[in-house]
């Protein structure tokens, strides 16, 4: 048996967007990493398509979003249709993207392969290795690292890594492996798919995506780079198409000799627009059936599971690579913290006490809008039908609904790892993000410069990101508090921190000297600032992952350095 050369720190289990996202953050932080995929090539199909508001800013983050959008088509609106779309009748919720409160207001669809070779890209440019046709067989762990033993065409290899992570889908052999219970609605809930990549001419936007409650069953019409994908309700399946569980959860083909026809999908058409639609032969056909279902356990020592190999949903809503990039995204910094001897155990334990609440969530929204989606009853419809419309005709709550789907609104405030120091007895409550909130943007100018910089941007930078918002004077106290504080920083933080001065006007000072290369200076000469986070002088520390880790008083720096030991505390990996 052959041991592999170069071991990396990280070993990722899966090339998928959720393992790629992953690979490509641990590569952009120094962290060296490597890939196993059984596959042996990239999967010719699109599984997934859409990409919501949070994920165009974990793309933006990585410099990777405007080659995502090149491969893209761009939704500006939802329209959800009750029995059709026959003359004039509109929709019954019609959702406006632009009103979101992100630098993104849009929603992308982007072939999932399109993606995939985007990443995959980014993740050699890197120097990221990938092993394709490789398959995991088993591996150990202890306190020094993990050991993979691991199928190639030349035989099989041990690879060694501080740490492994499962990010190969619904059926996860890691998560086989380690024993872990993938609980959740049996055989009698699942939803069956039929979809279809095709050309059709119609007079549907193609900025927007389709939606249609129909009587005979639900369709859903997507705009792609080039064509149409129709998705639509199967009442039922054959035995031998109940048989094929590759499928399960995670909308793959089922292939072989049971595809599908387009008789369904013509049925569906006509039920929606009241007259027979002119489709070509599918590029692409396939059925597939849904689980929904949630790993009990995210971590299990130095072993972590991400993506679909730890929820999996129905495509209604489009939330499950969604939300298998973001769990990348936060996983990403901790692995990275936590190979550099920082942080221990307990950063990794955030991770599954961050991500498995926000799971359980959208398992949960997702279920009762695939249910209502579902109903057949004719009263039942009525009724779903009519707080359609009430939604549509409440702008506010029209508002949640997106921000929810786009997933802006997911929240670690219960998290261990955030904090408010004593900022919580002084009524934070009222201004600015909550600890453990996502930071909202906002523009800003430059001083040195004079050039437009966003809050959002400083991710680029995959660090910690301390904002030093120095209220409505830059006054000689302001200045000595903030030459103190940065004056007590440890040079050993300063690898993983860096420093934006705020204040209301263009400001001189000398407390920046020391560390001058990793400090912004800053000028909040629109009040944008100001009317998104609240006045006054105050510390907002920005996690690599874009979300609100700690806020104070900027008069309490002690509490913050406090925080940043505990963050930050030299711990060697494994203890």
């Amino acid at each position: 048996m052959m041991t592999g050369s170069r071991q990396p720190k990280v070993l990722i289990i899966g090339a998928g967007p959720t393992g790629l996202v992953l690979g490509i953050n641990l590569l952009r932080s120094g962290v060296s990493c490597r890939l196993i995929e059984q596959r042996a090539e990239p999967q010719p199909w699109s599984r997934g398509l859409s990409l919501h508001a949070r994920s165009l800013e974990i793309l933006d983050a990585m410099n990777l979003l405007e080659p995502v959008r090149r491969e893209s088509i761009a939704y500006h609106a939802i329209d959800i249709h009750g029995d059709g779309v026959r003359g004039d009748k509109p929709p019954l919720l019609s959702l406006d993207l632009s009103e979101l409160n992100t630098p993104f207001p849009e929603l992308l669809c982007c072939p999932q392969n399109r993606l995939e070779a985007v990443l995959e890209e980014r993740f050699r440019l890197l120097g990221g290795d990938i092993w394709r046709g490789a398959e995991l067989l088993d591996f150990e762990q202890d306190g020094a690292g993990v050991r993979a033993r691991v199928r190639r065409e030349d035989g099989e290899v041990t690879v060694s890594a501080l740490l492994m992570v499962g990010a190969d889908g619904a059926h996860s052999r890691v998560r086989e492996l380690l024993g872990l219970p993938f609980t959740g609605h049996g055989d009698d809930a699942r939803e069956r798919f039929v979809l279809a990549d095709l050309d059709w001419q119609t007079d549907l936007p193609r900025d927007r995506f389709h939606g249609f409650l129909l009587a005979g069953g639900t369709l859903m019409a997507l705009p792609l780079p080039q064509g149409w994908r129709l998705i639509a309700t199967l009442d039922d399946l054959t035995e031998d198409e109940d048989e094929d569980e590759d499928a399960a959860a995670a909308g793959g083909e089922t292939g072989g000799a049971d595809v599908p026809d387009m008789t369904l999908l013509h049925e569906r058409l006509n039920e929606a627009f009241g007259e027979p639609q002119t489709l070509s032969e599918p590029h692409w056909i396939s059925h597939f059936a849904i689980q929904r279902r949630l790993v009990s356990h995210y971590r299990r020592n130095r072993i972590l599971l991400a993506g679909d190999a730890c929820h999996v949903q129905s495509p209604i809503g489009a939330q499950g690579m969604n939300t298998g990039i973001a769990d990348a995204f936060n996983l990403a910094w901790k692995l990275v913290l936590f190979c550099r001897g920082r942080g221990g155990g307990a950063l990794l334990d955030s991770y599954h006490q961050e991500r498995r609440p926000v799971a359980e969530e959208m398992l949960r929204g997702v279920d009762a809008l695939s249910r209502a989606s579902l109903v057949r009853a004719r009263v039942l419809r009525g009724a779903r039908d009519s707080l359609l419309r009430f939604a549509g005709n409440r702008p506010q709550l029209g508002r949640r609904i997106l921000r929810r789907a786009s997933q802006l609104d997911v929240d670690y405030r219960q998290s261990p790892l955030v904090d408010a120091g004593p900022d919580a007895a002084l009524g934070w409550r009222r201004q600015g993000p909550l600890p453990g909130d996502r930071m909202p943007d906002a523009t800003l100018l430059s001083q040195r410069d004079g050039g437009e910089r966003r809050v959002h941007a400083l991710l680029k930078q995959p660090v910690h990101h301390l904002l030093v918002q120095l209220g409505e004077e830059t006054d000689h106290r302001s200045r000595v508090i903030l030459h103190a504080l940065l004056s007590r920083l440890p040079d050993e933080y300063l690898d993983e921190l860096r420093i934006t001065v705020i204040g209301r006007q263009a400001f001189e000072t000398d407390a920046v000297d020391r560390i001058g290369a990793r400090v912004h200076l800053w000028y909040d000469e629109n009040d944008q600032f100001e009317q998104t986070y609240g006045d006054g002088g105050r510390l907002w520390l920005m996690r690599p992952d874009g979300y609100l880790g700690y806020r104070a008083p900027l008069t309490d720096a002690d509490y913050l350095l406090t925080y940043l030991e505990r963050l930050f505390r030299s711990d060697a990996p494994g203890r």
